[in-house]
């Protein structure tokens, strides 16, 4: 058996045995009894099944993975020696049971397949006018794993220390050009001037997504209705590419607009398109700088300055994991070992508080959570964190050596 793909480090107990023969140490050989073998998983993150059936070999088994109302068959076709893999991605979240009816007594796992971690972000412009509805803030939800779009709803809320405070407004989320990333358009109405920080939390349509809250966006709410304002993410990072926009008030007629940073132009003019000028910018150092729009309409007498003050931040760190196999933590650069023919539990932690997603390569099979040695050579334990808001994504590779003993 060669290959096993994904499985989540963050599991508790394990939902699957393998039903291996484990032999005395120092045993020559060994053979496995017929397993199922694939990973917990999150929805929309393809993972490897590998199967061993010794009296099938040469021909092709029926697999069935079920989820309540929910079956997906498969057919995986077995070498002479039995064994065989494909690649299945799970659909919804919750306990699937893996079977197949191709031996006797027939052989099934089980399998806990968390929803897809997501990110919400808020987008609201600069400024904005007082008792006024405005519709020019934009929530945005990603998928931070599989190939799944979140569906669902955004609520923009009031900031308030110690509460969830006022609902402001929802907006149900659209489709964008990127496949992992959906949109929402929020119409709500400033009640008191100044400072009105404001909130976004991502409401799932269904169990497949997980819950996630934006950080605080605070625009300026002003008497007095401006022409032009500027929109962009309330955290921008230096070497982090974000799209930001120049925002005309409603019945402003369309023109262009020139992009500064320190006074400094970034491109040439911008069309403004439905009210909206967009420009891809990547900050090139962190601090205080000064963001500056030059609003100027296609017919004369319509033009306008919006400008702002931003902090930008430094680049975000990547996460850090740390992966234990049973009790011990693996050594990315050192020695880990197992005796051919043992399992351990397979988990991690994550300064993100991400899930870790495994996969494995080499004479080793990932089953639930736990990692199974199944022949003796090199195998090799790949953790991969997806990150979060605050942690760019990692991976991180770790030896394992499979003999008939451990101590190697």
């Amino acid at each position: 058996m060669r290959r096993s793909r994904v499985a989540l480090g963050v599991m508790g107990t394990a939902l699957l045995a393998l039903g291996l023969s484990f032999p005395a140490q120092g045993a020559p050989r060994i053979t496995p009894s017929p397993y199922l073998a694939t990973a917990n998983g999150m929805v929309g993150v393809t993972e490897s099944l590998n199967v061993f059936f010794p009296k099938a070999k040469t021909t092709s088994v029926s697999i069935s993975a079920t989820n309540g109302a929910i079956s997906m068959p498969m057919n995986i076709a077995l070498n002479p020696a039995g064994y065989g893999t494909t690649t299945w991605t799970p659909s919804a979240s919750g306990i699937w049971t893996i079977s197949s009816t191709a031996m006797t007594p027939s052989v099934s796992t089980q399998v806990s397949v968390l929803p897809t971690a997501t990110s919400t972000a808020i987008n609201t412009p600069n400024q904005l006018q007082l008792n006024v509805e405005n519709a020019g803030t934009t929530a945005y939800v990603r998928a931070l794993a599989g190939t799944a779009r979140p569906q669902g709803s955004v609520t923009l809320r009031k900031y308030l220390v110690g509460t969830t405070g006022p609902v402001l407004g929802t907006g149900w989320l659209q489709p964008t050009s990127d496949p992992l990333v959906s949109v929402a358009n929020i119409p709500w109405t400033p009640d008191a001037p100044g400072a009105f920080p404001v909130f976004g939390t991502y409401n799932q349509q269904t169990l497949n997504f997980s819950a996630s809250t934006s950080t605080v966006e605070q625009p300026d709410i002003v008497l007095f209705a401006p022409m032009v304002s500027y929109r962009f993410a309330p955290a921008l990072r230096v070497g982090q590419a974000s799209n930001i926009n120049a925002v005309l008030w409603s019945g402003i007629v369309e023109g262009s607009v020139g992009f500064l940073f320190d006074g400094v132009g970034l491109r040439g003019s911008v069309p403004t398109i439905n009210g909206v000028a967009t420009m891809s910018w990547t900050p090139p150092s962190e601090g205080l700088h000064f963001l500056r729009a030059e609003f100027t309409g296609n017919n004369s007498g319509y033009s306008g300055v919006s400008l702002q003050q931003i902090k930008v931040l430094p680049a975000l760190p990547a996460d850090q994991l740390v992966v234990s196999l049973g009790a011990s933590t693996l050594n990315a650069t050192g020695k880990n070992a197992m005796a051919r023919g043992t399992s351990q539990v397979l988990s991690s932690l994550a300064n993100s508080g991400a899930p870790t997603l495994f996969q494995i390569t080499g004479p080793c099979v990932i089953a639930g959570n736990r990692l199974h040695a199944i022949g003796n050579g090199s195998c090799v334990l790949t953790a991969t964190s997806i990150g979060s808001g605050a942690f760019t994504p990692v991976t991180v590779n770790f030896p394992i050596t499979v003999g008939d003993v451990a101590a190697l």
